[in-house]
């Protein structure tokens, strides 16, 4: 017991110090300009007050867009803001707590890169090699430093994990480890849609080949806790999937793919920039001269092996470089103009518009296969020297431009939609806000006057006093699921307004007017199938207790 306390401790403190020096910029007070790592504190406010509203799940913001709202949440990956309110309930400020998990996705992607790489080529070097590569690869800083991304960044703690359970699944299956993939894979869904499409085929076609050179019982578990995983994330990923056709994305791209594809120099010749790829001074596609190095030796080791001695050829650890090795190879083709007819014709990855977000998932192969190398071929020396030449090119690259401080308050009261292109605008907004209304009910025809106005994120309620029958305005934009009630009976609303705000018609007299955001059949089935989902993972929880007890 004592043993297993240290060794933990030692990871622990290992994973810490690995990525401290990648990590300190973020304990500088203030924040720091990113792409997108401003909007993660806009939408971190938000999600806290639709929660707050008891809008649960949370899915239409009222504040933001000039405060006429959008369906945010129910298309924008929510999992790293659900974290953010935690943090934020245990005291931290939105800022504070957007940084805190950022910087914390350094050491825990080190901390289960170890576990997985160790477990796999079954050598604690392997898994020390495979830390250090996985944390300094030049894309994580593009990640942390240039792009903001708090999905992808979170995401890279998910991929080791989900390997490292999935292997000791095969190993020896169990109900426990069957709800932590489930959990695991609802959480990736959730954190990041893009890395989840271009993760989710490696990793079921990776553990199936494992599972039938192993334990081909194991298949059954597998897939089980896969669709378990898919149906805890069934409340945000059917209605992302399915009311795509609301919003504009399903009209136009928010980039043009083309612009974006690697050339061979930026994929190999060290550079760094802060603005957007296609700028002079745009970020970096480098793979890193480490992680190259890496990526070169371990082909000409396969190819070593398959010509030159055949029988080593089928010892299982060189197959499973093998295996790694096309799949890295396929991840470096889709980099490049030439994969451009995958990218057009392949389901849902035809929805992606960044091919360089490949880069993602290569490091992280790279990262792995490098602790293979550590063990099958070169050496602790040599590998270790490429730990080392990895940290000394990559630490310069974890700057930040300058600091700022805003304070949480100018976060909380931004009206930004939080996307680039408004791609989450419901199509049927053809005049886009510009500033904030005036009054957030107002007659548009008729005659009388509106009173007791009071609204949030889910529920708009007011009185009117009408001197004729007579038309009103919210000013909030409709998406389905919104409801209005007049007098007890309910109402038509219409929204082919310019803004696509909701009207709604009132009869002469008083009238108690009520709208609330509800749940859409789609909706509600999704809702309806994370529900059992939970459930039957409670049930799997339960199961796994009594037969450890037992």
């Amino acid at each position: 017991m004592r043993r297993k306390v240290f060794f933990w401790m030692w990871l622990s403190i290992f994973s810490i110090v690995v990525a401290l020096p990648i990590i300190l910029p973020y304990f500088h007070s203030g924040y720091f300009p990113t792409h997108d790592g401003e909007w993660a504190v806009v939408r971190l406010g938000e999600m806290f007050r639709e929660l707050r509203d008891i809008q649960i799940p949370p899915r239409y913001s009222e504040n933001l867009n000039f405060g006429y709202g959008y369906p945010l949440f129910n298309f924008a990956y929510p999992f790293p803001y659900y974290l953010g309110v935690m943090l934020k309930l245990l005291g931290f400020g939105f800022v504070d707590s957007i940084k805190i998990l950022f910087a914390a996705s350094v050491p825990l992607s080190a901390f289960f890169m170890f576990f997985t790489s160790r477990l796999l080529w079954r050598s604690t070097l392997a898994g020390l090699v495979s830390a250090i590569l996985y944390v300094y690869f030049p894309y994580r800083m593009v990640d942390l430093y240039v792009r903001g991304s708090i999905g992808e960044s979170l995401s890279f703690v998910l991929f080791p994990l989900l390997f490292y359970l999935a292997i000791k699944l095969i190993s020896k299956p169990s109900f426990l480890l069957v709800g932590s993939i489930g959990i695991c894979v609802a959480a990736l869904i959730m954190t990041h849609n893009i890395m989840t499409v271009l993760f989710m085929p490696l990793y079921i076609l990776f553990i199936l080949i494992q599972a039938l050179l192993k334990n081909k019982k194991a298949i059954k578990e597998f897939f089980l806790s896969i669709f378990l995983g898919f149906g805890l994330s069934a409340f945000f990923s059917l209605p992302a999937i399915f009311e795509k056709n609301n919003i504009l994305l399903s009209q136009i791209p928010i980039a043009d793919r083309n612009l974006y594809f690697v050339n061979l120099s930026q994929f190999i010749l060290p550079r760094w920039g802060y603005g957007v790829p296609i700028d002079p001074n745009g970020f970096s596609y480098q793979l890193g001269l480490a992680h190259l190095m890496v990526l070169i030796i371990i082909v000409l080791s396969l190819l070593f092996f398959l010509i030159k001695d055949k029988k080593n050829f089928k010892e299982y650890y060189i197959r499973l470089a093998g295996i790694l090795t096309i799949s890295a190879a396929f991840f470096t083709f889709l980099l490049f103009k030439p994969s451009e007819f995958l990218w057009e014709n392949i389901p849902l990855l035809s929805e992606i518009n960044y091919p360089w977000t490949a880069l993602g998932i290569l490091g992280f192969l790279i990262s792995l296969l490098a602790g293979f190398l550590s063990k099958q071929v070169l050496g602790r020396f040599v590998m270790i020297f490429l730990g080392i030449i990895a940290v000394v090119l990559v630490l310069p690259y974890a700057k930040t431009q300058y600091y700022f401080d805003k304070g949480d308050d100018y976060y909380i009261t931004n009206d930004a939609t939080t996307t680039s292109s408004n791609e989450l605008m419901p199509k049927w907004v053809k005049e886009k806000p510009i500033e904030r209304f005036k009054e957030k009910v107002e007659i548009v025809e008729g005659a009388g006057k509106v009173d007791n106005v009071s609204y949030n994120s889910k529920r708009i309620t007011f009185d009117a006093l009408a001197q004729k029958n007579t038309e009103v305005r919210v000013n909030t934009i409709y998406y389905p699921g919104w409801n209005a009630v007049v007098n007890n009976q309910k109402s038509e609303i219409d929204y082919s307004h310019e803004k696509g705000v909701m009207e709604i018609k009132v009869p002469k007299g008083k009238s108690k007017v009520e709208l609330k955001f509800l749940e859409t059949h789609l909706r509600l089935f999704a809702d309806i199938l994370s529900a059992a989902s939970i459930l039957l993972l409670l049930f799997y929880v339960s199961i796994s207790r009594r037969l450890k007890f037992r």
